[in-house]
């Protein structure tokens, strides 16, 4: 695959994200009370695609994830995915942190922090920034991230995600995003765009989705984008999961 060459940026959204995750992971840890919820998930997927692009270089990937939920609102994670970056199997470790509360008309707001490193791409680590709205079917979230992928790029994502109930445990999910690359010394790249529609089935602790995700093309300067690649702009993808 031919890439061009980037220095390395260290972002400093990426230290703020990571010091924000573990800063409220390890003290939430240690409060417990009765309303406290830590769970996990093992995941297994048939191509790991991030924002409609393939974070797996279409083959399949292992996950592993951790979650505290606070009664204060407070809530952080990680988790661990397997990952192919440039021709190069990875794992990829993310830490997220943030504040959720919910609003009189139920809704709820929230607003955090995350942060991601690749053990094998570490010029590709990166930090984000996010805040949002949801109701009990409907989401919306903004991402912002100075250094998206590792890149002197400033990127602006937004996102909706939803879901229908159909018939017992059966559930139809959409989503669509749109990545707005933000000018940086007069670097004016074109927007990208993704979409997800599946459907997705819960038995006791077990959750299945089949989903048909694409994505636009990278544009015109496709070595100015994130290492991340693309073996197809659509593709159907199984993931099953196992929650604990």
């Amino acid at each position: 695959m031919r890439e061009r060459r980037h220095a390395a940026v260290q972002p400093p959204a990426l230290r703020a994200g990571a010091a924000l995750a573990l800063g409220l992971l390890l003290p939430l840890l240690g409060m417990g009370g009765a309303a406290a919820q830590a769970s996990g998930s093992v995941a297994l997927l048939s191509d790991y695609r991030f924002r409609g692009l393939s974070l797996s270089d279409g083959a399949s990937s292992a996950q592993l994830g951790l979650n505290y939920d606070n009664p204060q609102g407070w809530y952080a994670g990680a988790q661990a995915a397997g990952a192919n970056l440039r021709e190069r199997d990875m794992v990829q470790l993310t830490a997220y942190g943030g504040l959720a509360r919910r609003l009189a008309s139920g809704w709820s707001w929230e607003a955090g922090a995350s942060a991601s490193h690749f053990s094998r791409a570490r010029d590709s680590d990166y930090g984000e920034w996010y805040a949002g709205l949801a109701s009990e079917r409907l989401g919306l979230r903004l991402y912002f991230s100075p250094h998206y992928f590792g890149r002197d790029l400033r990127t602006a994502y937004v996102e909706l995600n939803g879901f229908a109930p159909l018939h017992g445990q059966l559930k139809l999910v959409v989503h669509a995003g749109a990545l707005r690359y933000l000018p940086r010394d007069g670097a004016d790249l074109p927007a990208r765009y993704d979409a997800r529609l599946g459907l997705a089935a819960a038995l006791g602790d077990w959750n299945a989705q089949l989903a048909w995700l694409a994505a636009s093309s990278r544009g015109p300067d496709a070595g100015a984008s994130p290492y991340y690649t693309a073996p197809s702009k659509r593709a159907l993808v199984l993931s099953v999961a196992y929650t604990f």
